[in-house]
């Protein structure tokens, strides 16, 4: 197992050298530990689940190329969303914005019902091209059509052509890593970081 160690001096020896242990890519505590530290934005994959909006929190979302436009999520296959994207070949993938914490949070619990009645934006007030539900307030929304799914382990890897894309005004995006939420914020908005820049 590994030990749990601020992340400021994990991985650092006494001396300050850089080391760290070294484990087998079979250590699957190991590997979550390691994932743990990477942050990123996070993602809710909306679906129509018995012709109402059903979301479930994603932790791997990518662009594939943007000749054509493509992305690719990975879901568990045991999921109710897997389920939607396999009979239906559609989902959006929805970047969260501060906004929206509440629904990340209600999106990961496993086995709930993710029925996002109330979330969504109104389906007139977009062109034909959109056919998933877009969670109100979110980042950015891509609407995709799934061009192939790959089995990998416990996941379907979902590889899927963008045919639409909602930009709302601009807003804070929600940032997730070390097994928290985060903030954001530009390095010339920090001090510290202002102080180094100054003695480069």
């Amino acid at each position: 197992m590994i030990k749990t160690t601020p992340p400021s001096t994990m991985g650092l020896s006494s001396a300050g050298s850089v080391a760290g242990n070294v484990y087998t890519g079979s250590d699957t505590d190991a590997f979550r530990s390691a994932m743990r530290r990477v942050v990123s934005g996070v993602t809710v994959v909306t679906t129509l689940h018995d012709g109402r909006p059903w979301g479930m929190t994603v932790n791997a979302f990518s662009s594939v190329c943007a000749e054509p436009p493509t992305i690719l999520v990975c879901v568990n296959n045991r999921t109710v969303t897997a389920s939607d994207i396999a009979k239906d070949g559609r989902f959006a993938a929805n970047l969260l914005t501060q906004d929206q914490l509440h629904l990340s949070g209600l999106c990961a619990r496993p086995g709930a019902v993710k029925y996002l009645d109330g979330y969504t934006v109104a389906t007139p007030e977009f062109s034909e091209q959109v056919t998933m539900p877009v969670l109100r307030d979110s980042l950015v929304t891509f609407d995709c059509k799934v061009s192939e799914v790959r089995p990998v382990g416990s996941h379907f890897v979902v590889i899927a052509a963008v045919e639409a894309i909602v930009v709302p005004s601009a807003r804070t995006p929600l940032l997730y890593g070390e097994g928290r939420y985060m903030h954001g914020v530009t390095l010339e908005e920090s001090p510290a970081m202002l102080t180094a820049l100054a003695w480069a």
